[in-house]
């Protein structure tokens, strides 16, 4: 997994979301010894620090957002970016240099880029080992988009400047394909986009404990008698809460008044602390926001999965569906071919007089159908490329193929062989099977000797047409059970209620507020008398307040409760769903398993069928008719083959999914920033080359809001005219 292309945006977002960070850490700094001065304050500060153990604990999955932290992402994207400057600047060593200490620190501190540093590492070794005048390939890809999370776009940039030869045919494997799409997808990439929205949500519940700082300055004046009076003044206030609910506020003003007199001017500060005793108080509701949004952030995470596990799927049976269409088209090419011989047969037959010319017709009829079933397929399979090239966002029309297997029905056998299709129950294979054909001569009853022909022992190992897999559902409903993700997110959507409902539990409780505060304040006729601060007030106060009924806080404490329940029904059909799932897929795997069995036998009957009446009517002892039945009954046999084999294949596909077995592509633990997928192209895209993604829409006037408006006219009220942006503004 490389970093080459992503190391703009993991700069701009690593600065992005760690400067409100940075910025509170030094306010933090210049005002520690104004927020030593009170006890309570530095309570609340205790607070805050237990926020973030809780944050650290691994329960929960998610990294704490600390200064620390803070501070090492952005040394590991100024290290990144720092390299990246000297790579440009062709100095490859001492990039390498910068890069390798960007390794070591993320390797120290345990963070999830070392991987991705250490690819960059290897890449850019790789490009220096290159001869000289070699030209490195553009840095592309989905990475290159503003916003593109690390990931999206990997070993792009390694591949974008060796595209297909224009009108050649693109082979691309199964697993090309999966990257190619992983990287590409549109649906995918909408779902990063979402799974990077619950890191901004979990921020935001973070923001709740991080200091507030206000200021003011103003002026007054007033006049009364003709006598004028002016005051100006200068607050400024920072207010902290703690976890337990605990508001702590430190303010201080600075006013003068003119003209000046006795006690124009004054000096105050205060303290003030609000602690709640019954509603609001308590840790678990003030961690309330943020454990819902660290629980939303791994549901998001799962959700993601799960989408990579469909888009996987989905690319899995589209290219089953591309080779299945490619095989068709091979069994009709040979039906065509086949057909074209009988009718060349049968015109032969029928200028000798041993066939009518409804034989011919019948012949010529059986072609037209042929010739018809493979216009069919042709639209089939141009359809089932398309499809695929949908699924990686490719251009559609870019050639692109498939790697597929030849069939082989043993048709046509030399004169010394004999091929035959045979099946095995117990293990679950079909086998094309090369025996050798000798003479044999044999003495009937009636003392004539005649030639028949012995089949002998199997030629060569057997050719494999399917293999069944055998699986215990025991088993697989265990690992189904435990790897399942929508049953997790169940589990933890259950969380989240509970979570709610005891957050509603608490507001039936009463608001008693403890609040006490403490101010020193002086005034004078100078700046130094007003900042003597000889005086001080103090105040401690119990409030009660008592809303009547009640009603709003018991309303939603029931359907807190009623939310609860759902989840808890939600959980046990989730379950139940995948014991239905696992149950489901394991009875279709059999059942396809025994009708290509089947099928198998099929093929060889209808084979033999055909050769029958292929004698039978040379003989004269069968029409056309009889023939041309056999051979569609046996392209049939071979059809249907060929649809089971590679519904098979899908089916195990499905049952991938349904078990739910972890990609190892998407980080679960939702430690690291949101949005990441790992993918890397393999090497030989890089040899052969890159398919063209799909072309983004054309810019029209009116992508731009202040471009384009609509104007209503008298005569064409329904036209829109266009309106230069410089007429628009003013």
């Amino acid at each position: 997994m490389a970093v080459g292309q992503q190391t703009d945006w993991f700069g701009n977002q690593a600065r992005s979301k760690r400067t409100a960070l940075k910025g509170v850490s030094v306010l933090r700094f210049r005002y520690a010894n104004v927020l030593c001065l009170s006890v309570a304050f530095g309570l609340a500060a205790a607070g805050s620090l237990r926020v973030a153990a809780e944050d650290a604990a691994p329960a929960v999955g998610e990294a704490p957002v600390e200064d620390r932290e803070a501070a090492v992402t952005q040394k590991l994207a100024a290290l990144i970016l720092e390299a990246q400057r000297k790579q440009e600047a062709g100095e490859g060593t001492r990039a390498l240099a910068t890069l390798e200490e960007a390794r070591l620190l993320a390797a120290l501190h345990k963070r999830p880029e070392e991987g991705l540093i250490q690819a960059r590492i290897i890449r850019l070794q790789q490009e220096m080992e290159k001869p000289a005048g070699a030209k490195p390939a553009p840095e592309g890809g989905a990475a290159d988009e503003p916003g593109a999370p690390v990931g999206e776009g990997e070993e792009a940039g390694a591949v974008a400047g060796a595209a297909a030869k224009p009108g050649q045919e693109l082979i691309l494997t199964l697993d090309e394909c999966i990257e190619i799409a992983v990287q590409n997808n549109l649906g995918l990439r909408l779902s990063r986009i979402d799974d990077r929205a619950s890191d901004i949500d979990l921020n935001l519940a973070w923001s709740e404990f991080r200091p507030k700082f206000d200021l003011s300055v103003g002026h007054s004046g007033s006049r009364a008698d003709e006598e004028h009076s002016n005051s100006q003044g200068l607050s400024a206030s920072i207010t902290q809460v703690a976890p337990w609910g605990t508001r702590v506020t430190l303010s201080g003003s600075e006013s003068i008044s003119t003209p000046s007199g006795p006690g124009s001017r004054s000096t105050a500060f205060d303290l003030s602390v609000v602690q709640p005793l019954w509603r609001g108080a308590g840790f678990d509701v003030g961690m309330h926001d943020i454990r819902v949004a660290r629980l939303t952030k791994l549901i998001s995470r799962g959700n993601l999965e799960l989408d990579v596990q469909d888009l996987i799927f989905q690319v899995r049976t589209a290219y089953a569906n591309c080779v299945r269409q490619l095989q068709t088209l091979e069994v009709n090419h040979r039906a065509v071919d086949s057909a074209q011989t009988f009718l060349r047969l049968t015109r032969a037959r029928e200028r000798a007089g041993q066939v009518t010319l409804l034989e011919v017709f019948n012949a010529e009829v059986q072609l037209a159908d042929r010739e018809l079933a493979l216009t069919a397929n042709d639209r089939a399979l141009a359809n089932a490329f398309d499809a695929l090239k949908q699924i990686m966002d490719v251009d559609l029309e870019e050639l692109v193929g498939v790697v597929k297997e030849a069939v082989e029905f043993g048709e046509n056998p030399a004169k010394t062989e004999d091929i035959r299709i045979e099946t095995d129950e117990k293990s679950g294979t079909v086998l094309l099977v090369k025996r050798s054909v000798g003479e044999q001569e044999v003495t009937r009853p009636d003392g004539t000797k005649i030639k028949t022909s012995v089949v002998g022992d199997p030629i060569g190992k057997p050719a494999v047409m399917f293999q069944a897999t055998r699986f215990d559902e025991k088993v697989i409903l265990s690992e189904a059970l435990e790897n399942r993700l929508d049953v997790l997110n169940s589990r933890r959507s259950m969380a989240i209620r509970k979570l709610n409902t005891m957050l509603a539990k608490d507001g039936l409780g009463h608001q008693i507020d403890l609040v006490a505060g403490y101010g020193r304040s002086h005034s004078g006729n100078s700046l130094a008398e007003s900042h003597g601060l000889e005086d001080y007030d103090y105040s401690a106060e119990l409030r009660y307040t008592l809303p009547w009924g009640k009603i709003p806080d018991r309303a939603a404490y029931e359907r807190a409760l009623l939310n609860l329940q759902r989840s808890e029904i939600s959980l046990k059909q989730a379950r139940q769903q995948v014991h239905l799932d696992v149950r489901v897929i394991l009875r279709t795997l059999r059942e396809t398993e025994k009708s290509i069995l089947i099928q198998g036998k099929k093929v060889e009957q209808a084979k033999r069928s055909v050769e029958a009446a292929q004698i039978s009517f040379e003989r004269g002892l069968k029409d056309s008719f009889d023939v041309i039945r056999a051979e569609d009954n046996l392209l049939a046999a071979k059809t249907d083959f060929i649809n089971r084999r590679l519904d098979y294949v899908v089916r195990l596909a499905e049952l991938e999914t349904v078990v739910g077995k972890p990609t190892g592509r998407v980080e679960l633990e939702a430690r690291g920033a949101g949005g990441l997928v790992d993918s890397s192209l393999p090497p030989t895209l890089g040899e052969k080359g890159q398919p063209e993604r799909a072309p983004d829409p054309n810019p029209l006037p009116e992508d731009d809001p202040f471009e384009y408006r609509s104007k209503l006219d008298a005569k064409k009220p329904a036209e829109a005219q266009y309106i230069p942006a410089e007429e628009l503004r003013e």
